[in-house]
């Protein structure tokens, strides 16, 4: 077999590093044009109230996040060990899964409790239900 010999034109990720003056895209780079009906440039943000998870590479937290179901247990304090690993490494990601599993196991209680009153209920119901129609029979 011979060995092909290729111009550095020829090669695929040819003109990757050059400069940007000699790059073959450089004509189709710039920047995003601002759009007319556009009201902002960057949106309002959102008022903090409490702790935010965030990460460690924010000055401050995005325009927009959720603070409906702020990091409570054993979970919110893995949540807040991996918002202290940057979001690249791997340990941070693990954590977070971890975190989304432990809470699952600590709302298993409340679930529980919630099942057990309607079922009481419903059971209440059903036999007082039960009662009028043995009554009405009699």
């Amino acid at each position: 077999m011979e060995a092909v010999l290729m111009q550095p034109k020829e090669l695929p990720y040819w003109g990757v590093d050059l400069c940007p003056e000699d790059r073959p895209g450089v004509p189709r780079e710039a920047p995003p044009h601002l759009l007319s009906w556009a009201h902002w440039i960057e949106p309002e943000r959102q008022p903090v109230e409490g702790r935010v998870l965030r990460h460690p590479g924010l000055a401050r937290p995005t325009p927009v996040f959720s603070t409906a179901l702020p990091p409570r247990g054993a979970s919110g304090v893995l949540r807040r060990l991996a918002y202290e690993v940057p979001d690249h490494k791997l340990p941070h990601w693990i954590l977070l899964m971890i975190a989304d599993r432990v809470d699952v196991l600590e709302s298993l209680p409340l679930l529980f409790t919630h099942f057990k009153r309607r079922a009481v209920r419903a059971g209440k119901l059903r036999s007082a239900a039960s009662r009028r129609v043995w009554s009405q029979r009699m």
